[in-house]
């Protein structure tokens, strides 16, 4: 982040809100770099790529003009859209932006944009083709890097929570709960069981959520992800009013799965004991 990113005579002091965006990277983007085929000069060339993967199409729009400033290409996938930012100049501008509104926690995230930062420098130096071998050892070096993130978790570089203020938080865990949270029911023999719940392989992040909303039970499932559930109807009351009123979510359908199980506990209020 910028030195002066957050004072309170900066401008952006009124921008805390797009710190939604970067949670929502954090929790959706995928950081790549591609080898790709080249016609003249015959051979290879290398190009990097972040994209954004989302069911709704309209926050991918909203992605793409706060963080990319509508340089990034919208593509429909099997229910889903990708918003890929392709190139040194479009990462550069994706990279400017999480250079003001860092990604606040989660040891995989930051990890990933330390590499395309190392790959963009690289290729900004080295344009020519005589670098190509040199090129290549460093390309295949973070390639692999990128794959032991996804594949196994693996990182480099270990971050603590980034000190920041409340609400610079919140949004950020806006953004991560848009991405990767779950709101509903379950069965409960023949009552509803209302939750949320959410699912990352970065640890870091969904331990700061935990404590942010005050609720720790995070357990490290068989395939290596880490989940968090809440069942407690009052820690889920004061979940919906964290993230309609103070943080609003902005994915639409989770908005509205949110507004329906806050209108639930209010109007199920569990009879005292008699």
């Amino acid at each position: 982040m910028s030195k002066n990113a957050l004072s309170a005579d900066n401008p952006q002091e009124m921008l805390k809100s797009n710190f939604y965006f970067s949670g929502l990277l954090a929790a959706e983007m995928s950081c790549s770099i591609i080898k790709a085929t080249n016609r003249n000069p015959k051979g290879y060339y290398y190009a990097i790529d972040l994209t954004v993967t989302n069911a709704d199409k309209n926050l991918l729009n909203q992605v793409n003009k706060v963080v990319m400033k509508n340089r990034g290409i919208i593509t429909p996938v099997k229910g889903a859209y990708n918003l890929s930012a392709r190139g040194k100049e479009r990462v550069r501008i994706a990279l400017d932006f999480l250079g003001d509104y860092p990604i606040l926690t989660g040891d995989l995230a930051k990890n990933r944009i330390l590499i395309l930062k190392k790959a963009l420098l690289y290729l900004q130096k080295y344009r020519t083709h005589k670098f190509q071998k040199e090129k290549t050892k460093e390309m295949d070096k973070w390639r692999n890097k990128l794959r032991e993130i996804k594949n196994d978790g693996i990182v480099d570089q270990k971050f603590g929570l980034q000190s920041i203020d409340k609400k610079s938080l919140g949004y950020f865990f806006a953004g991560v709960i848009d991405g990767e949270g779950s709101f509903g029911f379950k069965s409960s023999g023949f009552a509803k069981q209302p939750f949320f719940e959410i699912a990352m392989k970065d640890k870091k992040i969904i331990e700061s959520l935990s404590k942010f909303v005050g609720y720790g039970k995070v357990r490290l499932r068989k395939d290596g992800v880490y989940h968090l559930e809440i069942n407690s109807r009052e820690i889920l009351k004061n979940v919906c009013d964290m993230f309609i009123n103070q943080f609003p979510l902005k994915h639409k359908q989770q908005r509205k799965r949110l507004l329906k199980l806050q209108q639930f506990l209010n109007d199920h209020t569990l009879r005292s004991p008699k």
